[in-house]
């Protein structure tokens, strides 16, 4: 089963692992990390080791960031690299996490779709889920009957 790891600054690994559950039910085989004010770096490190060992179970890894270069997603490069054998070719991070980007990383946990084939589907889900929208982009209709 595919491992997902979500990890942030603050409560917010956790508020989209409970906003993904309050969508679809309970999830299975992921771990949220996160780093709090105060706390070191270092810790992040190793919580990030831990939860990767608790969610591989042979299928890979995908671990979601939501910010790229921020230390939650620096830690998992770097946590990564530290990896012994072949684990690290089956782990991929992902930047710029949303709610949408978790629902699709679960879905293709349940499909057992292969990690590769995922961690690209999560991240063409997370491009395509942002939109703009403004009063100005409605095109007025008083107007368009005016002949």
């Amino acid at each position: 089963m595919l491992g997902i790891v979500i990890a942030t600054h603050g409560k917010l690994s956790s508020g989209l692992k409970d906003s993904a559950e309050v969508i679809i039910g309970e999830v299975n085989n992921i771990a949220t990390v996160s780093l709090n004010h105060g706390e070191d770096i270092q810790l992040l490190g190793e919580q990030l080791i831990e939860a990767i060992q608790e969610v591989n179970q042979g299928d890979g890894v995908i671990i979601l960031t939501y910010v790229m270069s921020a230390s939650p997603y620096n830690q998992s490069l770097i946590v990564i690299n530290q990896l012994a054998g072949e684990l690290n070719q089956d782990i991929y991070v992902l930047a710029g996490a949303n709610l949408p980007m978790l629902l699709e990383t679960i879905n293709h946990q349940i499909l057992k779709t292969p990690v590769e084939q995922a961690a690209k589907a999560v991240l063409e889900q997370g491009l395509s889920s942002m939109s703009l929208w403004h009063i100005s982009m409605v095109e007025d209709e008083s107007e368009a009957d005016e002949f």
